[in-house]
């Protein structure tokens, strides 16, 4: 006689079948993003010299025949006066500068036509780079951030690295990234629709969107992060839920200010740190009595880790020299490269579905929770084009699960070998 189905496992049904679900409507609703997307991808790269730009300080009055103005190294300006001098020139908004956020402030007093997004490298920069180097840089800013206009100083090496840029990229006018007709909110409502399935009493979020859309996004998005690690047991499917939660995401914030990064994904920080963070604590509180004589040296290690876990993510992150180097060897392999903390924590997270020891199991699993937040994390940058970040995430598990099978054969082979190792030591000692 058959058993019946568990209350538990009918929930887990549910959840299994809305995964799929909302991970096919992802999929399905991000091409609205990809032509505009491939669109905004056309850049305007020019030399330093060039008569068309001006970088903005000290209240300097503006060439009339400059076109392009870029406010640099200042946090505080007179706008009103900076205002009129603009006139109906456009404003660049110099990203990875001090001068960032104070663009952004006279961006949102500006139209839509008007604004651009800047990438310069200064002068001194270019004695680090060699053509390919700085190639990738430019790379980078076109495919990875949709950079409107590209500023370079005119040397030898520019000059190569201008040259062959030009034959990769469409070469325009730079211009604002202006989505067409789109119901973001439809998609907030969605997401939230998402995470609540997972933890009913996320519906309580929904009060939140008549205060700030912006914050109910980070919110609900945010709690997602945590509950779905909960309640989707396989980690494989872990994957896909957080593919589905980041693409919910981004669809929900796009919108102007968003796509030209006069305002980003709030809560960048605490949506990679916090279920981590949760998972560390339960670790500690289910096996007190287990690590107690380690506690002393586990806690440093989790807060060192955790510290450099936090300094080297986002825009401004730290990274040390031979990531920088592997990182260019897997961009070289596949174009657009997989985040490096993915690769290494994805794996792990898949290893330990086959350790059976729990304290290993555990220390993996928490491990394996950063590729699961950082997932989530590439699809809030709004600015960045969709597809190349699903493109990303899909290179990305699909090197983790190959090397998840690579660790799974030796660790097969390790089992195999064992019972024989053991049975030539007991014939060995038979025979004497």
């Amino acid at each position: 006689m058959e058993t019946k189905p568990t209350l538990s496992q009918y929930i887990h049904r549910i959840y299994f079948i809305s995964l799929i679900l909302f991970l096919f409507f992802a999929i399905t609703t991000s091409f609205l993003r990809l032509y505009p997307d491939l669109e905004n991808m056309k850049v305007k790269i020019i030399f330093q010299n060039d008569p068309t730009i001006f970088f903005y300080s000290d209240n300097k009055d503006i060439p009339t025949n400059a076109k392009y103005i870029i406010i640099k190294d200042s946090t505080s300006i007179n706008i009103d006066n900076f205002l009129k001098k603009l006139g109906e020139k456009k404003l660049g908004v110099l990203e990875f500068n001090i001068s960032e956020n104070i663009s952004k402030e006279i961006a949102k007093r500006l139209p839509q036509n008007q604004i651009i997004n800047v990438h310069y490298v200064k002068p001194e920069e270019t004695l680090k780079y060699n053509e390919k180097t700085l190639f990738k840089r430019l790379w980078r800013a076109v495919i990875e951030r949709s950079i409107d206009l590209i500023i370079i100083p005119e040397t030898a090496l520019t000059k190569s690295v201008y040259n062959e840029f030009i034959s990769y990229f469409h070469i325009e006018e730079p211009t604002s990234y202006i989505p067409g007709n789109f119901n973001n909110l439809t998609f907030g409502i969605i997401l939230g629709i998402f995470v609540t399935i997972y933890f009913p009493y996320a519906i309580l979020g929904f009060l939140t969107i008549y205060f700030s859309y912006p914050l109910y996004i980070s919110i609900m998005s945010i709690l997602g992060t945590v509950i779905l690690y909960f309640k989707i047991k396989d980690h494989f499917l872990k994957f896909f839920g957080y593919f589905t939660l980041g693409i919910l995401t981004n669809l929900s914030l796009y919108d102007f200010e968003h796509l030209n990064n006069l305002e980003v994904y709030r809560g960048v920080k605490i949506s990679l740190t916090l279920l981590p963070f949760i998972l560390i604590i339960l670790f500690i509180i289910k096996n007190k009595h287990e690590i107690k004589g380690a506690i002393k040296i586990l806690v440093p290690i989790f807060l060192i880790f955790g510290i450099y876990y936090i300094i080297r993510s986002g825009n401004y992150g730290f990274v040390l020299d031979y990531e920088k180097q592997f990182r260019e060897f897997i961009e070289n392999l596949f174009i657009i490269r997989p985040r490096t903390k993915e690769l290494l924590f994805y794996p792990l997270l898949l290893i330990s579905t086959q350790i059976t020891n729990k304290l290993w199991k555990s220390l993996l699993e928490i491990a394996g929770s950063i590729s699961l937040v950082s997932t989530f994390n590439t699809f809030c940058h709004i600015r960045a084009p969709l597809f190349i970040n699903i493109y990303r995430e899909i290179i990305t598990i699909l090197i983790a699960f190959l090397i998840f099978g690579l660790v799974k054969i030796f660790i097969k082979r390790g089992e195999i070998n064992e019972p024989e190792k053991n049975a030539n030591s007991s014939y060995s000692g038979a025979s004497h």
